[in-house]
């Protein structure tokens, strides 16, 4: 399984359809900012989408054929993959992502996709590594970037047999 993550897109509906023509995704994980773009654009797979902070009051939306009542957060579990999908806006992720780990691991969460920060980051988190973070098992944390900003960034998830490869590009 493949997946697209995207953020931030305000007010690129078109750069949301170039990158998903492009990427031929199997599902979609938005981390907010820009949900009013999702109904300008044909979704071909599922959409797992959270609002971010300038969003607010835009639920529910008619997105394709479905109704989306996006959350501040949500929990999905992929091939055995459980991914917090949040903004980040709401811990802080632009002074420092020690609430985002405490969240992530309260949720047991091997992954954690935020934006709010438009700047691209994977970084994984090990027990042995990262004890002051009180992480217990590995846990990533990733941010697509802006595909709204000038570099119009994005990434991918793909999922295999329990295992995660994840890439950035730009349009």
């Amino acid at each position: 399984m493949t997946l697209l993550i995207l953020s931030d897109t305000h007010g690129r509906p078109d750069r949301i359809t170039e990158v998903i023509r492009r990427a031929h995704p199997d599902g979609i994980l938005f981390a907010g900012d820009g949900l009013r773009d999702l109904t300008r654009c044909e979704l071909p797979c599922p959409l797992w989408a959270v609002k971010g902070n300038c969003d607010w009051g835009l639920t529910p939306l008619v997105v394709g054929n479905t109704l989306l009542e996006a959350e501040d957060e949500t929990l999905i579990t992929l091939e055995g993959v459980r991914i917090l999908l949040c903004h980040g806006d709401r811990y802080g992720v632009k002074g420092g992502l020690g609430p985002l780990v405490a969240r992530a691991r309260q949720a047991q969460a091997d992954v954690a996709v935020f934006g709010h920060t438009h700047l691209p980051l994977e970084l994984r988190l090990t027990p042995d590594k990262d004890s002051s973070l009180s992480v217990t098992k590995p846990l990533t944390l990733f941010n697509p970037g802006s595909l709204g900003d000038h570099n119009a960034s994005f990434g991918t998830l793909t999922i295999r047999g329990g295992q995660c490869l994840f890439g950035h590009g730009e349009l």
